[in-house]
């Protein structure tokens, strides 16, 4: 019940965390499309920013126009971006544990001080012994995930000022639920967005008779000095409660202010259902670990209500403004507060996921405080979206926006006013009006020769990982394959044939049919073994997969992110 999110299930590869049980399965998240990523408004068109790719990107943040900088989870590393060139020396490189979802996890850029400081802000989880991934390679326990403040001088991040700091050390022994997104609020405080880190179950995540809280599960406020910001008391005016903003939390990887209101919203990381979108008020409780999702529906059968959560001072509890049944691995979340894309897309909320590179654009209601679907901007069946719940991945498609980004860890709005979204596999992306792009077509996509670069990257990736992990797995479309398709959260009629009768030395092509990524993963979802015959990772929509049968035997295969999709090959 209390499962890894698929977030943090996609991390473990690339935290070097040695797992072969898929349960802890490692390597799950979208790629690049092969021909680029895509917008639907015809008007718009996505750039590829980078020219040289970064290591596992994670945030980002501007120093100023086409002067960026980004951090790279698992080396620690700060690195510069300047008119699209990564710049050879990082601006800072710290050592970190980076097991899991550890690692450098945030940024924020401050306003210049009057006396033309410029404050950078750090969140990451410090290494034990001063060397990178030590909580890997050596077991050696992280000294905590910490909040640091920075001075960029001389393009150099120098004079570190620790103002948060928390333990990193997880009951359950592994490194996920650590946050770690920063944000500079209207009040020019700082709010920093922290997991219960490995299931901490303190009265924080309304364990009642639990130990009382330490700082995590919520998002935590101070000054860019590191002090309790005074005024109302909001949870209590003792430490930690003096810290903490909202609680309840489970995992977040996205949150922002509203420019119209100032009001801050979150993105949460349900296990395995009950990814949320939510407002976060002064004082709010999310819920977790007794209720996820909407409470009405108990996701986790634990029979509680909002009456059963643990609260303090002012806290109370809200129900998300929507929720997925079927996580997306949600992730990055901001307001484009800009009219550059166009005045209708000003002040809207646009939301990333992990699992499927799908870029979201949320309307909010009039008086800010709601998402709104009937405002006649969104194409598709609202009426399914009335409940606030997404019972089908197709309910997705009224807020789907873009497509093909692979899995999206940040969004920011830069300088020119335009989208910038990032990719965990290296590359940063800007979406702006086609009329002002030098490299865009009349379609409001990528061009012809962006496409191909980002596409020919992709490929040559998953090539590599294909002939590494398993010779007989090969991706793309064969002509002499047997077709099968991927239709979606069907059980055993999700795989179409099934099951597949074919003989030795034949070839299974499967393509995604449905509007989410889908996996063809050897066994079912409880083996210890399963994913080790093959495994196709993520197969974003409209792509393929195959794989040749060189014996007989039966062969049982399910979705990685979905286990109740289940299929079965026979080679005769």
């Amino acid at each position: 019940m209390f499962g890894l999110s698929l977030f943090c299930i996609f991390l473990i590869l690339y935290s070097n965390y040695s797992i072969v049980n898929l349960s802890y399965g490692a390597y799950i998240k979208a790629p690049l499309s092969p021909t680029g990523p895509t917008v639907k408004d015809e008007n718009l068109v996505v750039e590829k920013v980078t020219n040289g790719l970064l290591d596992f990107p994670t945030s980002l943040a501007f120093l100023g126009p086409n002067d960026i900088l980004i951090t790279e989870k698992n080396t620690g590393k700060v690195m510069r971006v300047i008119d699209g060139q990564v710049q050879e020396e990082p601006v800072l490189d710290v050592a970190v544990a980076n097991s899991i979802e550890r690692g450098l996890l945030g940024i924020a850029v401050a306003k210049q001080q009057p006396d033309g400081t410029r404050y950078v802000f750090l969140s990451y989880t410090e290494s034990g012994n001063n060397e990178d991934g030590s909580d890997v390679e050596d077991n050696v326990d992280p000294e905590g995930n910490r909040l640091y403040r920075y001075e960029f001088v001389d393009g150099q991040l120098i004079n570190p000022v620790l103002l948060l700091d928390l333990t990193a050390t997880p009951p359950n022994d592994r490194g996920e639920h650590n946050g770690g997104k920063i944000r500079i609020g209207p009040d020019n405080n700082v709010y920093f967005i922290v997991g219960e880190v490995g299931r901490h179950t303190t009265q924080a995540q309304n364990i009642e008779d639990g130990p009382e809280p330490n700082g995590l599960g919520g998002v935590l406020r101070v000054t860019q000095n590191g002090q309790i910001v005074q005024g109302d008391v909001i949870f209590g005016d003792e430490s930690p409660l003096n810290l903490y903003y909202a609680m309840g939390i489970r995992n977040s990887f996205g949150m922002d202010f509203d420019p119209v209101t100032g009001n801050l919203w979150d993105t949460e990381n349900g296990p395995a259902m009950g990814d949320e979108i939510n407002l976060v008020y002064p004082g709010f409780n999310s819920g977790w670990m007794l209720i996820q999702g909407l409470s009405k529906n108990d996701l986790l059968n634990d029979g509680a209500t909002p009456e059963d959560l643990v609260y303090f001072g002012k806290g109370s509890y809200s129900e998300p403004k929507i929720s997925w049944l079927t996580p997306i691995g949600i992730t990055a979340l901001k307001f484009l507060n800009s009219d550059k894309l166009g005045e209708q897309y000003q002040n809207d909320m646009f939301v990333g996921d992990i699992n499927n590179g799908l870029l979201y654009r949320f309307i909010l209601n009039e008086a800010r405080d709601d998402l709104s679907f009937d405002n006649g901007e969104l194409e598709g069946n609202i009426t399914l979206l009335e409940d606030r719940e997404v019972n089908d991945p197709k309910e997705n498609q009224p807020f789907v926006f873009g497509q093909g980004f692979g899995g999206i860890t940040d969004i920011e709005v830069g300088p020119d006013g335009y989208l910038y979204v990032l990719s965990y596999t290296g590359s940063l992306f800007r979406i702006l009006p086609s009329s002002f792009s030098s490299l865009a077509s009349s379609s409001g996509v990528i061009s012809d020769t962006l496409a191909t670069t980002a596409g020919e990257e992709e490929q040559q990736n998953m090539q590599q990982s294909s002939e590494s992990d398993n010779d007989q797995v090969s991706r793309g479309n064969s002509g002499n394959s047997i077709p099968a398709v991927i239709l979606g959260l069907y059980e055993d009629r999700s795989y179409s044939p099934n099951p597949i009768t074919i003989e030795r030395g034949q070839t299974i092509t499967w393509y995604n049919g449905d509007t989410i990524s889908h996996t063809v993963t050897s066994g079912q979802g409880d083996d210890e073994d399963a994913g080790q015959g093959f495994d196709s990772e993520a197969i974003i929509p409209n792509q393929y997969y195959s794989i040749t049968f060189e014996d007989s035997g039966e062969y049982p295969y399910y979705c990685f992110y979905h286990p109740s999709m289940i299929g079965e090959v026979i080679v005769e």
